[in-house]
């Protein structure tokens, strides 16, 4: 069990993610490069990093969406060689099926792993009430509204049981009220669950607001620059932004990605891009 899942009273023993010298490439470009990182069981780590930096690519390649060019992934020990229902993935778009109810929806993943139709609708049923959602089960996504569409994404992959699970970007899409909203709800739904998160974002206070660690990559090809343990109370209060913590971690975080940033925008203007 992780340090992290001690201090939440969690016994969370799977979900330990080693990425070892990841390298991914593009029609001959490195996206990333020399990209190591371990997570343990329960931790809640979010990466950070210039645009195009290849925060995505990395998840992605976690997800087994994109095979390493070289390096490898684990997840447990057991190397990543595609999709597995030990790792769920939230997008940015919540990608539901727009001719499904909520309740087929999350239900689906069950489904499709065998099991029958009254034991996937419970399932569904519990994972709907789990994020907030239990009385709209018999709507469909269009008439939901963006933060309640993202909820059933997290439903739809937490349904599955994954020890790990994969956010990209998933608030970055909504306005600032609901997307503050969204965020305390997933810290909740975490401290209750335990699964290990990996979450992209390019926002900073999100990132430092939800995470035990931040780790900031450099602009492509990606590479950890920076690993920063959050040294900030949980559950996290109201007031965390006004935090001398707060404000110097994102000091740091701040500067490492204007520098990278610059550096990406000189390159492409030295090379007349």
């Amino acid at each position: 069990m992780s340090a992290v899942a001690a201090r939440r009273n969690l016994r969370v023993t799977r979900g330990r993610v080693a990425i070892e010298r990841l390298e991914i490439r593009f029609g001959g470009q490195a996206a990333v490069a020399d990209f190591s990182l371990r997570v343990e069981p329960g931790e809640f780590v979010c990466l950070l990093g210039p645009s195009g930096c290849g925060k995505s690519t990395v998840l992605n390649s976690v997800a087994g969406f994109i095979p390493p060019s070289r390096g490898q992934v684990a997840v447990d020990g057991a190397v990543v060689t595609g999709p597995g229902p030990e790792r769920g993935m939230v997008f940015q778009q919540h990608s539901l099926f727009p001719w499904k109810t909520v309740r087929d929806n999350v239900a689906f993943g069950p489904r499709m792993q065998g099991r029958s139709k009254a034991e996937a609708d419970a399932l569904a049923r519990r994972y709907l009430d789990l994020v907030g959602l239990g009385s709209s089960a018999d709507r469909y996504p269009a008439t939901l509204s963006g933060g309640m569409a993202q909820r059933v994404g997290i439903a739809r992959a937490l349904v599955n049981h994954p020890s790990v699970l994969l956010m990209d970007e998933p608030f970055g899409a909504l306005d600032a009220q609901t997307r503050a909203i969204m965020q305390e709800s997933l810290l909740r739904l975490w401290s209750r669950i335990g699964n290990t998160v990996l979450f992209v974002t390019h926002d900073i206070d999100e990132a430092l607001f939800l995470s035990d660690r931040v780790v900031v990559m450099s602009a492509a090809p990606g590479r950890v620059l920076l690993d920063l343990t959050v040294d900030l109370p949980r559950p996290r209060p109201d007031d965390v932004f006004a935090d001398p913590a707060f404000a110097e971690h994102k000091r740091q975080c701040l500067k490492l990605i204007r520098q990278e940033s610059r550096r990406a925008f000189e390159f492409a203007d030295g090379a007349g891009i």
